[in-house]
């Protein structure tokens, strides 16, 4: 569905192991590993966060990406919601009319991207500063779970929540300080 993004997470214990996994099942490499730099933002009353909602804009490799995301879903273990995205131009400008327009960074997240596609799913895995992760996105939930069947992930070991989610949980296991989930911060 457009305008829809129904996915989940796994953990992995490193790209490097996955990578075999992926192309063994058939899978073909839509994006080589890129960079990404995420800014989350919102007003100084929070009320993004409150409601439940993603501002974020993207630099991945060069090509800036503004996004909203709706409140999300949780069907069957599965992150489902509402999300609009398109490519702007210019991504310091853009992130310069959202600060005129009162909004701020609230949290910075960076990791290392690769695309691929199995039948009709996205596989991105991502390297991030806690920890390597499978996202498995597609049409609807049974696509999602054939392919992670696919790959031989678990389906109890899926993750419906976020990298903002999954970095807060992280801090207070390791009790880091740092605010945002960026390699030059990491221990």
């Amino acid at each position: 569905m457009e305008n829809r993004e129904i996915e989940v997470k796994f953990a992995i214990s490193s790209v490097g192991e996955i990578l075999p996994v992926i192309l063994d099942a058939g899978a073909v490499l839509e994006q080589k590993t890129r960079f990404e730099q995420n800014l989350r933002w919102d007003d100084k009353n929070g009320t993004l966060t409150k409601s439940h909602q993603v501002l974020r804009l993207r630099d991945n490799g060069g090509t800036a990406i503004l996004t909203y995301k709706a409140e999300k879903l949780n069907t069957e273990g599965i992150a489902d919601r509402e999300e609009i995205e398109t490519v702007v131009k210019n991504f310091g400008n853009t992130r310069l009319i959202l600060e005129r327009l009162g909004y701020e960074i609230v949290f910075i997240y960076e990791k290392y991207r690769s695309i691929y596609r199995l039948n009709d799913t996205g596989l991105f895995v991502d390297h991030t500063p806690i920890g390597d992760f499978i996202e498995i996105e597609g049409p609807d939930a049974a696509a999602i779970k054939n392919s992670a069947e696919q790959l031989g992930l678990n389906w109890n070991d899926r993750i419906s929540q976020g990298y903002r989610a999954l970095f807060k949980k992280w801090k207070k296991k390791t009790n880091f300080q740092g605010r945002d989930m960026v390699f030059s911060a990491k221990k």
